[in-house]
């Protein structure tokens, strides 16, 4: 069991006790609900023109006023549509990637285009010129194995087989392992863009 053996001790727990006086403050507004006395604590916008501009009510008020605040009211569909798409965004101005206007500073001073997707002036290319997406993997492999773009004509696709084949032949090779596999390679694909190509 504790027993308290001061005065200190006393007039500390005393002090536990006492009722907590209310403090007044002559700066704190009032609420703005007719006919309310009590503090304005708690705030709200006052219009959806101005979110920052508030009002200042008690709690009980507030929470009134909350009930009944409507953003959209005086609003058609279209003007709530409209709001609501910006809102995707945080009422920020977007626009498709590579259709703004580059500034001149930006061609290529900003960033390295090692990939050349951009033009001297720095506006997008759009498409590649060599356009590959009509070829399944393999097809594309062979094209760059051979070094050659899609648009190639039958006459181009055996210079330039001939040309490799003298190259990496096994004969020419001393025999060499690795040549005669690259020599395989080739050829396979030689054969199959031999088959794909339409002169």
């Amino acid at each position: 069991m504790y027993f308290l053996t001061s005065e200190n001790d006393l007039r500390f727990n005393s002090r536990f006790w006492e009722d907590p006086k209310e403090t007044f403050d002559p700066d704190t507004p009032k609420c703005e609900w007719p006919h309310c006395t009590d503090d304005g604590n708690f705030k709200a916008p006052r219009t959806r023109e101005n979110l920052r501009n508030y009002r200042l009510f008690c709690l009980e008020h507030v929470r009134q006023y909350n009930k009944r605040w409507n953003f959209y009211e005086g609003m058609d569909m279209d003007d709530i549509e409209r709001d609501m798409y910006k809102d995707r965004t945080w009422q920020r101005p977007t626009w498709n990637f590579g259709t703004k206007k580059k500034h001149p500073s930006h061609a290529r001073g900003g960033f390295k285009d090692d990939f050349g997707f951009f033009n001297q002036d720095g506006s997008f290319k759009g498409e590649p010129e060599d356009d590959f997406t009509q070829f399944d993997f393999e097809q594309r492999k062979a094209f760059a194995l051979l070094d050659l773009k899609p648009d190639v004509s039958m006459a181009e696709l055996k210079t330039r087989y001939k040309i490799l084949v003298k190259k990496h032949h096994p004969d020419v090779n001393n025999g060499d392992k690795d040549a005669e596999e690259r020599f395989k390679i080739i050829s396979q694909a030689y054969t199959l863009l031999k088959n794909t190509i339409i002169d």
